[in-house]
């Protein structure tokens, strides 16, 4: 997407991605700064590889033990309810067992075996910034937490007063003040873009089934799981999603 001639860029690899941010006006490169620092706090909190995250944590706790985690982790997991309430159940972050299991991640270290009918409803979210486990669950935060991170990422540049801006997590991004050209990559052919317009002050993000393809028993798999059937979703399509914030966006895209 084409930057304007005025406008500072930055580009790091956070969140399993390359974090691109771009902004315009006398306090850019602070408000770059600020931004990236808010999406390293984010992937530190809510990563699935990290052994001291609160995901982590929450993944090697013991069914009834009181966890307290950070606010912005409490924030994703709340958002991530709503969402799972408002989905029926496709969404939900308790698929990280699954995911372990089609060969997308890791065994989280130190993590006793999950509950296979372990659900979102068994991360119990308590009143002071606190949760505990109606029964072993390994969540992940990848559906969700990129989403959230643009979101802080933008709210820091906004913060900063710079004139424009746009935060771009691997196809995750948001938009504000001048408006930006947008393209989205097919979702059948990795090598073709096409223009989706112009857009300010909203949030993009897509996904799709065609480009990470693991093999399980001699089958395609995506890394999309299905967690109403408890498997992988085998599609051919494409999803994108434009709405207010990034996190919503990102948790639509499921």
């Amino acid at each position: 997407m084409k930057s304007p001639s005025n406008e500072i860029r930055r580009a790091r690899p956070l969140l399993g991605t390359l974090v691109e941010i771009g902004a315009v006006g006398v306090n850019a490169l602070a408000g770059i700064e600020a931004a990236f620092r808010e999406i390293e706090r984010v992937h530190h909190l809510m990563s699935f590889h990290e052994e001291n995250s609160d995901v982590s944590r929450i993944n090697r706790t013991s069914p009834g033990e009181i966890l307290r985690i950070d606010h912005r982790t409490y924030e994703v997991l709340c958002c991530a309810h709503m969402m799972s309430r408002l989905s029926a159940g496709a969404f939900d972050i308790s698929v990280g067992g699954r995911l372990v299991k089609q060969g997308f991640l890791p065994r989280p270290h130190g993590a006793a075996s999950f509950a296979r009918e372990a659900s979102f409803e068994d991360v119990v979210l308590l009143p002071d910034v606190s949760v505990t486990l109606a029964r072993r669950v390994w969540i992940d935060l990848g559906g969700i937490a990129k989403g959230y991170a643009v979101d802080r990422a933008a709210a820091a540049l906004k913060r900063s007063d710079v004139d424009s801006g746009i935060v771009n997590a691997g196809g995750d991004l948001y938009v504000f003040g001048a408006p930006q050209p947008v393209s989205i990559r097919h979702p059948e052919n990795a090598s073709l873009l096409f223009s989706f317009g112009a857009i300010t002050d909203s949030a993009v993000a897509s996904s799709s089934g065609c480009f990470t393809e693991p093999q399980e028993n001699g089958t395609a798999a995506d890394a999309l799981i299905d967690p109403r059937r408890n498997a992988a979703m085998r599609w051919k399509k494409g999803v994108t999603v434009v709405a207010s914030r990034c996190v919503i966006a990102d948790a639509l895209t499921f």
